[in-house]
């Protein structure tokens, strides 16, 4: 028999199948690994099918229009459409900078980008950016290339500031009780306040962290005009337990600094050190640093996890535990005692000492604990313990003390300075003051405790009951609210004034390694906003200053070398001042105090959380912070990179728990947390009898369920900052309130402990809501999507990739009748994307929607498939097992692999040939390009395409209003239904915001990515100037510009360039073994290939076996 009828003989196939399935892809195989994408998809339902084989399903949920009528046009586009509070004539530079001359000089050609460096204050450290500017109008954010932590990396919030500074939603007047008034009048104020104020023992100030030294030098003159005010520096999610830790363990005025990449084990006991939010871009990028293999010669570190729920550093796992966060202090003890019998170290055996652990407590794998503490202390000095702020200080104490015994501190771990104020007040100290009457008058900068503090928050000895924060607020006499919103704080203060965004306004911040950086005005303030400087300044009675006198008097007074007018200018250019740096400490643990607190602080966890009593977990949410973002709706729009779910959060529970409560995804539950009734303790003899203790009150949720793979058992999982019901607010009626749950003793997580929380009951409402979940839009058919392997796997077969289940099957490739022109462009155009080093941070794809005018549409649109993103993260979740029919369930403890998916760009591009009017054809240097006005909408290259990348506006999202309803007759329909005879957005201020070299693209309109094509296009026409008529080599130098998308990558896990250039970083990517191309097999050749994922397990591992397998075939030979 013939070699082809051979493989034509093996099965016999159904016409069907030849036309469709087998044809195309190879057959699953029916033992060993499985990806997957979400529960359907692994059970294979009816709804999954329709999701992967139709390409505009219909809808992707029953969604009840009562639901979505709430959302109007300002509220749901945010800064994305409408600008309706200002016009383009406040598009421009501020005026300290505008010289008149009388001949145009080069830098002020109209259309030509110019770039200026700034910084963006955040919780852990401001970030060194580049800002680029056109007209006068900054329209994109990226990480500043000279600062050296930073080497031009950025995040989420960076790319989506530009959002957040063009949002129509943002504060526009000055207001006195709600009324409109004048800057004038508040003047006035302050001048009569500032005769009230007196000593200041009646002053107080709220703020938010900003790392600012020239905030910091301001505070010291305004405690020396008013000695008594207070200052207290407030954010929901600051980790008061991990700097009480530090101070005890090394000393005041410090932090620990982790170096990562001098790491070769690193165990994180709930620490999410990958997100940047959390730690910060540069622990990310020294991670993925440690990452990189191009041979099976290279050397990897190994990252053990601990946690309750999956997160980004989860996901990049060599080994993880998943356990309540409640239990993982007894895990922190045991590996703890671990060490301490290994290293015999008396600053570890000092703290051990003074904790006990209770017979009954949860036990836990053995030898689990066993391998990974003989793992850190085989590499002493090249270890590293991370616990996360959530945890409580007896965790932190006995990180420390780990690392301290291990030689890891000095090593991987650092000692620096940290300039904070002794005198800072906690909201816990305020709140007492406020109770006690003795605050008259309140400053909050930023702040907006009336949504986000603790309940619970002072004890009121007149009504007999504890206050939360609104209720505080409405007893101090004059509160002056700064903030970007009128949000609720402002609804109960007397002013509320407009903030500039940090982009409008002079300022100065310390990053997260210590360096100093400049923060100045690309543009002046749109809504005549005031900065902190700017208020902080008026306080004081100074005269208004317009320019940067303030930071420039900061910056002169730590003494810069040379002259001081070139250092000026040489500080505002590179954005970072390099003589002035925090330095490092030399270490000394310090265990003998560490233990003390701990005996003090030590409260063992009881048995592990039950279904009957589960525990709740707050956290940060990877979109919105803690609920600081949530008017920003590029963000509420961006997939959550876990659960995949937008403009919403949800009670993230495991499959198991799920079943037991007997809910799926968007059913709602009831959570109600009951507290312990204190003792009333008996009068001391001579004073009057304590204050009986306050009643129980129960704290209560309504929330939706969203079913997490890998999610711990009994635990559920709460992100914070949705569930606003103010009004004018793009995230309004937007998910749910965990704010609720929490209180000053319990801020990250709630167990009933029988000491606190008397009791948790979970039970199902009986209702559903509806949730905009991404996880099965898109989801592509075929096989080797992801591929993966262990380190030791790669060292023995380095071409592991090529091989995928099933292959054997395909028929031959047949020839094309399809004759492509030749790419006769000197220059070729392709990336490489390493899976290795992708921590699914989502930066990406908030950098290309930025870069590329791409629109927002809404929750409901998000629901009916229909989102615009040209770039998407696909999240598989990889299993050994299925999905078990019989008993309903899905798989404990699945891995997960992110995988960025854009166009590929193929050679062979089968949407070109579909297209009947040309629309998208290929260029000489071989890109995939779109040529918008002879597009008619047929969507033919969408179906036709094996990576569904490519994205259709249904509606006019960029000008037509999109979520009202409209009348007519006896329905009650959408607008968006009706164009184009609805009225338009605001399409005169829609420009501020967008990238004039990007088409904006209307309805009726296919879109995709085009590899960033306008920069490759303004690179061209550089080289073009630069070499004049008579120049031969016209060629773009090597590696000199590169996609946004590659270019806000905190981890360089995207690299873009010219492929027939061999010296350049893309080819060089290529020619690793580990590169392939996803569905190969079709033939179509892309122009982006991947880097297939490596693990590291330690083999020791009781789970070893089950990591990172390289494919089915690959374990079906292991066993025999």
């Amino acid at each position: 028999m013939r070699g082809r009828d051979r493989q034509h003989a093996r099965r016999v196939r159904s016409p069907e199948e030849n036309v469709k399935r087998v044809f195309q892809h190879p057959p699953a195989p029916t033992s060993g690994r499985r990806y997957w994408r979400s529960a359907d998809e692994l059970a294979d339902t009816p709804e999954f099918r329709e999701w992967l084989e139709r390409e505009f399903p219909s809808s992707a949920a029953q969604l009840n229009g009562d639901e979505w009528s709430r959302r109007s046009f300002l509220k749901l586009m945010g800064a994305s459409v409408a600008l309706a509070g200002f016009g383009v004539s406040s598009c421009r530079r501020p005026e300290l900078h505008l010289v008149p001359f009388t001949k145009t000089v080069e830098w002020t050609i109209p259309g030509k980008f110019l770039y200026y460096s700034t910084a963006m204050p955040r919780r852990n450290g401001a970030i060194p950016l580049l800002v680029t500017t056109v007209d006068g109008r900054p329209i994109k954010l990226d990480g500043n290339p000279l600062h050296p932590a930073s080497n031009g990396a950025s995040d989420v919030f960076v790319q989506a500031a530009i959002n957040e500074l063009y949002n129509p939603l943002r504060a526009k007047r000055i207001a006195e009780n709600g009324k409109t008034t004048t800057p004038a009048a508040f003047e006035k104020y302050l001048g009569d306040l500032r005769t009230k104020i007196g000593d200041g023992a009646g002053l107080a100030f709220l703020v938010e962290e900003t790392h600012s030294p020239t905030r910091e030098r301001i505070r010291g003159e305004l405690e020396k005009m008013f000695p008594r005010m207070r200052w207290c520096v407030y954010d929901p999610l600051r980790s008061e337990a991990q700097n009480f830790a530090t101070q005890i363990s090394f000393g005041d005025n410090l932090r620990l600094v982790p170096r990562i990449e001098r790491a070769d084990v690193i165990l994180a006991l709930d620490s999410d050190f990958l997100d940047c939010g959390e730690g910060d871009i540069a622990s990310s990028r020294a991670f993925s640093f440690r990452r990189r293999v191009s041979s099976g010669k290279d050397s990897m570190n190994r990252l053990y996890v601990v946690e309750n729920r999956y997160t980004l550093t989860g996901a990049m796992a060599d080994h993880r535990l998943r356990l309540p966060a409640s239990q993982i202090p007894l895990v922190a003890h045991a590996i703890a005692t671990r060490v301490a019998t290994a290293t015999k170290d008396s600053g570890l055996g000092s703290i051990l000492a003074t904790l006990q652990v209770p017979a009954g407590a949860a036990q836990f794998d053995e030898q689990w604990l066993d391998e990974a503490a003989n793992d850190l202390v085989s590499k002493s000095g090249a270890g590293l313990v991370l616990a996360g702020p959530q945890q409580p200080v007896v965790v932190q104490l006995l990180a420390y003390g780990i690392n301290s015994a291990l030689k890891n501190v000095g090593s991987t771990v650092l000692l620096r300075e940290r300039h904070r104020n002794q005198r800072d007040n906690s909201i816990l100290q305020l709140a007492g003051d406020i109770v006690g009457g003795r605050i008259k008058q309140l400053f909050i900068l930023g702040a907006n405790p009336v949504f986000n503090a603790p309940r619970s928050l002072a004890y009121d000895s007149t009504s007999k009951t504890w206050v939360d924060w609104p209720e505080l607020q409405k007893k101090v006499p004059d509160v002056i609210r700064l903030g970007y919103y009128e949000d609720e704080t402002s609804a109960l203060s007397r002013w509320n004034l407009p903030a500039s965004h940090f982009l409008e306004s002079w300022g100065d911040a310390l990053s997260s390694e210590g360096h100093y950086l400049a923060i100045q005005p690309m543009i002046l303030p749109l809504f005549g906003g005031f900065s902190e400087l700017d208020l902080l300044n008026a306080v004081m009675g100074k005269p208004k200053v317009d320019g940067p006198e303030l930071v420039q008097e900061t910056f002169q007074a730590s003494k810069p070398s040379g002259d001081p007018a070139t250092a000026w200018s040489k500080f505002l250019h590179d954005g970072f001042a390099s003589h002035i740096l925090l330095r490092d400490q030399p270490p000394a643990f310090n265990g003998n105090t560490a233990g003390g607190i701990a005996h003090n602080l030590w409260s063992p966890p009881g048995p592990a959380p039950t279904p009957e009593s589960p525990e709740v977990v707050l956290v940060r949410d990877y979109s919105i912070d803690d609920g600081r973002y949530i008017n920003n709706a590029w963000l509420q729009e961006m997939p959550d990179p876990i659960t995949k779910l937008t403009w919403d959060n949800a009670a993230l529970i495991s499959p198991r728990y799920a079943k037991t409560l007997g809910v799926e995804t968007g059913d709602l539950i009831k959570i109600t947390v009951n507290d312990v009734v204190p003792v009333t303790p008996p009068p001391a003899e001579g004073k009057p009898a304590p204050p009986p203790p306050p009643p129980s009150m129960p704290r209560e949720l309504e929330i939706a369920v969203l079913i997490s793979p890998g999610h711990a058992d009994n635990s559920i999982t709460i992100p914070l900052g949705y569930g606003r019901a103010s009004l004018n607010s793009v995230g309004e009626h937007s998910g749910f309130n965990g704010y609720l749950l929490r209180t000053a003793s319990n801020p990250h997580y709630i167990v009933a402990d029988g000491k606190a929380i008397a009791s948790i009951a979970v039970k199902k409402v009986g209702r559903k809501y509806p949730l905009s979940i991404t996880q099965d839009h898109f989801s592509i058919e075929g096989r080797g999507l992801v591929r993966e392997a262990t380190l030791e796997h790669y060292r023995e077969d380095n071409e592991f990739v090529k091989k995928i289940a099933g292959d054997d099957e395909l028929p031959p490739q047949l020839p094309s009748i399809y004759r492509h022109p030749p790419l006769q462009s000197a220059q070729q155009w392709g990336m490489t994307i390493d899976l290795n080093t992708c921590t699914g941070c989502s930066a990406c794809v908030i950098a290309c929607q930025a870069e590329n005018n791409v629109p927002v549409v809404g929750k409901l649109e998000v629901a009916h498939g229909r989102a615009m993103h040209w770039l998407r993260i696909d999240r598989y979740f990889a299993s050994e097992h299925g999905y078990d029919q019989d008993k309903g369930e899905l798989p404990e403890d699945p891995e997960m692999v992110h995988e960025p998916m854009m166009c590929q760009h193929c050679e062979n591009a089968p949407c070109e040939t579909v297209c009947p009017v040309n629309a998208t054809i290929h260029s000489e240097d071989g890109l995939n390009v779109m040529a918008y006005n002879r597009c008619v909408g047929t969507r033919y290259c969408a179906n036709n395409c094996p990576f569904k990348v490519r994205r259709f506006n249904f509606f006019d999202y960029n000008q037509r209003p999109v979520g009202k309803k409209k009348i007519a007759g006896a329905l009650n329909v959408y607008k968006e239904y009706f164009a184009p005879f609805t009225e338009k957005g605001a399409p005169d201020t829609i420009k501020l915001s967008k990238n004039p070299n990007v088409t904006v693209r209307m309805r009726g309109v296919m879109e995709k990515c085009t590899f960033c094509v306008q920069r490759i296009e303004e690179a061209k026409i550089a080289v073009h100037i630069r070499a004049g008529a008579s120049a031969d080599d016209l060629r773009i130098p090597r590696d000199s510009f590169t996609t946004a998308c590659a270019q806000a990558c905190p981890n360089e896990a995207i690299v873009f360039g010219d492929i027939r250039d061999p010296e350049s970083k893309v080819s060089k990517m290529k020619l690793q073994d580990r590169n392939y191309r996803l569905l190969q097999y079709l033939n179509v050749n892309t122009r982006v290939s991947y880097l297939a994922r490596i693990r590291n397990p330690n083999p020791k591992m009781p789970d070893a076996q089950k990591i990172g397998i390289a494919s089915p075939n690959e374990k079906e030979e292991a066993k025999e």
